[in-house]
């Protein structure tokens, strides 16, 4: 927070707003962020384990059954770093394959695309259970913490209420002292 302090957008000509991301999902985490001067948070995973999201059940499931340990990032499927559930496709490439997710990436090839390309063009067949398993379910490690699928406004109701309740215990615990020298 303190990097941008006076730092203005060239677009608004106003001060630059910082949002808070990652590992946010109850009203501790967002207390946690306007205590360090964040403006907003940004809250992902949280959401994905809601009645309204659009992802599907699996990836649902996937969210509210995840262990703290079931999460890695990866470059397999855009190039680019994404925490992903940890399946036997996606453990295969990351144990087995490093090397050859670090030439192809390095080519500016997305590694499951050539995979599924070359499983193609050799006439391999590619099972429903193998096609589940590639199929990535994006979450952060803070998946581990949420056990229960939702509707989003009760999500908020959560935040607010225990954001505003954290916040004012904090106050009440802090004293002003005032100095004898």
């Amino acid at each position: 927070v303190d990097l941008c302090k006076g730092k203005i957008a060239p677009l608004t000509g106003k001060q630059v707003n910082v949002v808070a991301a990652g590992g946010i999902y109850d009203g501790r985490g967002l207390a946690m962020a306007l205590s360090f001067g964040a403006e907003a948070a940004w809250v992902g995973t949280r959401f994905v384990a809601t009645t309204e999201a659009g992802a599907p059940k699996r990836h649902k499931n996937g969210v509210v059954t995840c262990g703290y340990d079931d999460t890695i990032r990866t470059l397999i499927y855009t190039g680019r770093p994404m925490r992903v559930k940890k399946t036997p496709y996606i453990m295969n490439w990351e144990e087995n394959r490093a090397d050859e997710i670090k030439a192809l990436t390095a080519k500016g090839i997305r590694p499951v695309e050539d995979d599924m390309k070359r499983a193609f063009k050799e006439n391999r067949q590619i099972s429903i259970k193998e096609r589940m398993e590639a199929m990535p379910m994006l979450m952060g490690q803070v998946a581990a913490s949420i056990d229960s699928v939702v509707p989003a406004a009760e999500v908020i109701d959560e935040m607010m209420t225990t954001c505003i309740a954290t916040l004012r215990r904090l106050n009440g615990q802090i004293n002003i002292l005032r100095s004898k020298l």
